[in-house]
């Protein structure tokens, strides 16, 4: 059976490049990570737009947590700012908006009121090596998402939208391009992360080709690697600072689909830990994979960062502010320059 392929339009759009919510995660929760505790209520919906527009962004990815129960006139508003500074806008939503109608409905009537066509969603919010403990959890939450992805695939084509499910370090790239494949819907496809693939020991490269001909939109950004005892650091870093062939990876995903959009997730934290030698690491896999980890080590941990990867640990909230900005300012200005979005 072959791939289904998402309508593509005559010509890029030229406003593609926006930001992620993701990437003013101090501005949000103030050094809470926003992927492990608390919400992005800190940063409502409007002045997010604002901030965007003031980085120099085309447009935005704004989480449903920022609009809260926001309805009619609130929601105009937002509108009015995305129309008012001509930036495209996606909507990030919770899992269960793919299963629960009364949650699709309500994330619907959101991106109808924004003008938002595009969804992403991650459906782990943790990550496979620390959710999961054994085999069969895994394959329930497999089972869960395969047996829900079909209904809505309906939901979206009726609204006329569509939802991109991010490689949230939770399916490898080709089990996820699996799933896609199998539900076969114009309306779902991928949110592509660039560098969340590491975590699973996956050649970045690898990762993108699979995923890129179902791409509905991305989370661009770089990777930092240093090794660690029981395995390996993980970090975002400005874009050219780390190990990620970015030019390479967004020729291949706008060969693969001209109008999607890159949108920027430079999320200034301490880094991951992934510990990837250590026998836990491994229980939803049939097998440790050898050949997967000296690959990976190969061409990727042979190019760790000399030294001690960023962190904001210890900085005053003032000081992760400024190094927020610092990093952000500089992904805007290398995708401007040298990436050309």
């Amino acid at each position: 059976m072959s791939q289904p392929a998402f309508d593509r339009p005559a010509s890029a759009s030229p406003r593609r490049f926006g930001i992620a919510y993701t990437s003013f995660v101090i501005r949000m929760l103030w050094g809470r990570d926003v992927l492990r505790g608390g919400t992005a209520a800190g940063l409502p919906a409007e002045a997010f737009v604002e901030l965007v527009h003031s980085f120099g962004g085309s447009g935005c990815q704004i989480d449903l947590a920022q609009l809260g129960a926001a309805e009619g006139a609130e929601l105009r508003g937002v509108r009015a700012a995305l129309e008012r500074h001509g930036l495209f806008v996606e909507l990030s939503v919770p899992a269960r908006s793919l299963e629960d109608p009364d949650a699709f409905a309500r994330c619907a009537s959101v991106a109808r009121a924004l003008g938002a066509a595009r969804l992403r969603v991650a459906l782990l919010l943790g990550r496979r090596y620390e959710d999961f403990h054994r085999m069969e959890d895994w394959r329930s939450f497999v089972e869960r998402w395969r047996r829900a992805l079909p209904r809505a695939a309906t939901w979206l084509e009726r609204e006329g939208l569509q939802a991109g499910i991010e490689n949230h370090k939770d399916y490898l790239g080709p089990e996820l391009a699996e799933t896609l494949r199998s539900v076969g819907s114009a309306h779902l496809g991928a949110c592509v992360d660039f560098g969340n693939n590491l975590a699973l020991l996956e050649d970045p490269l690898a990762t993108i080709e699979a995923l890129a001909p179902y791409a509905v939109t991305t989370h661009l950004k770089d990777m930092a690697v240093r090794p660690c005892e029981g395995g390996f650091e993980l970090s975002e870093v400005p874009l050219g600072q780390g190990i990620l062939p970015i030019a390479r990876i967004v020729e291949t995903l706008q060969r693969a689909r001209p109008d999607v959009h890159f949108l920027l997730e430079m999320i200034t934290r301490d880094p991951l830990r992934v510990p990837y030698l250590e026998d836990g690491y491994w229980v939803t896999y049939e097998r440790r994979d050898r050949a997967r980890e000296e690959a990976f080590r190969a061409a990727v941990l042979s190019r760790a960062s000399p030294g001690p990867l960023p962190r904001i640990a210890g900085l005053a909230p003032e000081e992760m502010l400024a190094a927020e900005d610092e990093n952000v300012r500089a992904c805007v200005a290398y995708a401007e320059g040298e990436l050309r979005l």
